[in-house]
């Protein structure tokens, strides 16, 4: 019987979603890594707890299920520590919208922490909101209230030209 610690995958199964999933995986914990803590090292360290964790089944994509494990990496790296973000590679949709000069990695830096994420994990990596809420660990509607918060928030900073104290 060849199985890897992930209940139900095999050596070559949880192999194939690592290899399709590591960026992804390496991307959110750049961004969330805390400082002085290697990404690479926090993404190793979710993928160990994958196979370990043999609570894996398959349903929906796994790229959820590892991304709700590393943000717990993530926290349990920065327990007493606020999380450095990495700015989005992300290009406002057009020039006019942002007609205040306000640079969208600012506006991102100053939203909140669960709502920077959820526009991250939407945006930055893909997700529907049934993937974002296992991730999160919260309900659809709760992910869905967080993106429009978080985009009339962006919206009001690329607007208005003032940016907001971080709340």
């Amino acid at each position: 019987m060849r199985r890897s610690g992930a209940a139900g995958l095999d050596p070559e199964q949880a192999r194939k979603i690592a290899e399709e999933c590591y960026g992804g995986v390496l991307a959110y914990c750049k961004r969330h890594a805390p400082a002085g803590h290697e990404p690479a090292d926090l993404a190793q360290e979710t993928f160990l707890r994958f196979v370990r964790a043999g609570s894996y089944q398959e349903r929906g994509k796994p790229i959820a299920y590892l991304l709700r494990t590393a943000r717990n990496v993530c926290i349990d790296a920065s327990r007493k520590r606020r999380l450095e973000t990495v700015p989005l590679d992300v290009d406002p949709p057009a020039e006019e919208w942002n007609e205040s000069g306000v640079d969208l990695d600012e506006a991102l830096a100053n939203l909140p922490d669960e709502l920077r994420e959820a526009v991250e994990l939407r945006y930055g990596l893909g997700l529907g909101v049934s993937e974002m809420a296992h991730a999160l660990a919260i309900s659809r509607f709760s992910v869905r209230r967080r993106i429009r918060a978080a985009l009339k928030l962006l919206e009001e900073d690329l607007k208005d030209g003032g940016p907001r104290t971080k709340t």
